[in-house]
């Protein structure tokens, strides 16, 4: 006889566990700060849906499967537009009520979202450097590494043209076969996968944008408080930071480094190919 209690909806979704995770600092509590934890736990959750939808078209592109790929971007690209969406709400706080408990996360800092980090070097976005920002060993930093040694989209879907006899050992060979895809109807489906790709490239840097403008409203170009962190991915050796990473604003926290994350693309080629069609 099974005396399995049965499994319902509170139990399934671990609702008691999930509403007993915000724990405001501010004593008594400001107001704000229950709304700036949900969202931010929310954004982790769909930072854990995106990585986990990634993964799996990784590996379609690698066996072949485009329809299959085709169906989880657009589930991506709707993600993404929540994420964007959510700003919506951060924007509902004031600078004061912020104020009420900013200083209280110090040095906490969305740059140390280790989930975010490896989405990003799963879209193509790699830099080695962040690694510094989690102790060796720590779930930040295994997760983070998985991350860097693996294949991006980009790479997956390169195999995936190989599959096809499209060249793309080179960036020269990858954009004549992006111009091939866009121009030749043989090849529909591709070119609205290639479409899919911008979509999910254009609406995490419109993500990225109204990320910095919320956090400019919010405080202006005051030092972030992960400004301590931001200084263990400073370019302490003679290694050249990429263009979109150089100068001053990698080097603070804060709405400097937002600011300057707005402009990195995931994928160039398919942005650049428009420079190619006649």
């Amino acid at each position: 006889m099974n005396n399995k209690t049965p499994i319902n909806y509170e139990s399934y979704l671990k609702i008691s566990e999930l509403t007993g995770l915000q724990s405001p600092l501010s004593q008594p509590m400001s107001h704000d700060e229950m709304q700036f934890i949900v969202v931010h736990q929310a954004y982790e959750l769909w930072f854990k849906l995106l990585t986990h939808e990634i993964k799996a078209m990784i590996s379609c592109l690698e066996q072949g499967n485009l329809s299959q790929s085709i169906s989880i971007m657009k589930r991506c690209n709707e993600i993404t537009t929540v994420l964007n969406q959510q700003i919506l709400v951060m924007e509902t706080m004031s600078p004061t009520s912020f104020l009420g408990f900013r200083n209280l996360l110090n040095p906490a800092s969305g740059l140390q979202s280790y989930q975010f980090r490896c989405l990003e070097f799963m879209s193509g976005l790699k830099n080695e450097r962040y690694l510094g920002l989690y102790e060796a060993g720590s779930v930040g930093h295994n997760a983070l590494t998985k991350a860097f040694l693996e294949p991006t989209i980009w790479d997956a879907f390169m195999k995936y043209l190989q599959l096809q006899r499209f060249t793309t050992e080179e960036e020269k060979d990858q954009l004549a076969s992006l111009k091939i895809i866009y121009t030749n109807p043989k090849w529909d489906s591709l070119h609205f996968f290639c479409e899919s790709l911008m979509d999910y490239d254009e609406s995490f840097r419109v993500w990225r944008h109204r990320h910095f403008l919320m956090a400019e409203r919010m405080i202006g170009f005051k030092p972030g408080t992960g400004q301590q962190e931001v200084s263990k991915i400073k370019n302490e050796d003679s290694t050249p930071l990429p263009p979109s990473e150089s100068g001053q604003a990698f080097r603070e926290a804060g709405v400097h480094y937002l600011k300057s994350r707005t402009e990195p693309k995931y994928f160039p080629l398919l942005w650049e190919v428009r420079m190619h069609l006649v």
